[in-house]
């Protein structure tokens, strides 16, 4: 597997008074990655997609790993929480697109709430009948 090796800037370093005349990003801290093939161009790729640097991109990516716990969100209001965050870092999606996102998500959200009653009203049956068994023995 080839490699390809990235910079990345992260924290901002304690800085001398020499260092006054530098840019922030010239301050922070750096740290090299080697990157399985492709992988960069995948992030160049989205990052010009969400109007991003590519490393505005890759610490984006990370901040939202360390929100989530590192996993997969498992509802619809933890998906929608992180959609409106990457709609946020994207001004240039048109409204009319954001808007159909808000408009799926409800119509989402809506079939979220059936099966969650389905679901408990199932729950319920089945407590009912094990404690209907229970009472007749």
């Amino acid at each position: 597997m080839q490699v390809a090796p990235i910079d990345l800037l992260g924290a901002t370093c304690n800085h001398s008074a020499m260092d006054e005349d530098k840019f922030p990003s010239q301050l922070a801290e750096r740290f090299q990655i080697r990157m399985p093939e492709g992988m960069r161009d995948a992030l160049r790729e989205a990052a010009e997609k969400n109007g991003r640097s590519m490393n505005t991109e890759i610490i984006t990516r990370l901040e939202d790993s360390f929100e989530s716990g590192n996993q997969a969100p498992s509802s619809i209001d933890e998906i929608a929480k992180l959609a409106a965050r990457q709609l946020t870092n994207a001004p240039h999606i048109p409204m009319k697109d954001r808007e159909a996102i808000w408009s799926l998500y409800e119509t989402i959200k809506l079939e979220e709430t059936r099966n969650i009653r389905k679901f408990m009203t199932r729950l319920s049956e089945v407590i009912a009948d094990a404690e209907e068994r229970s009472a007749k023995k």
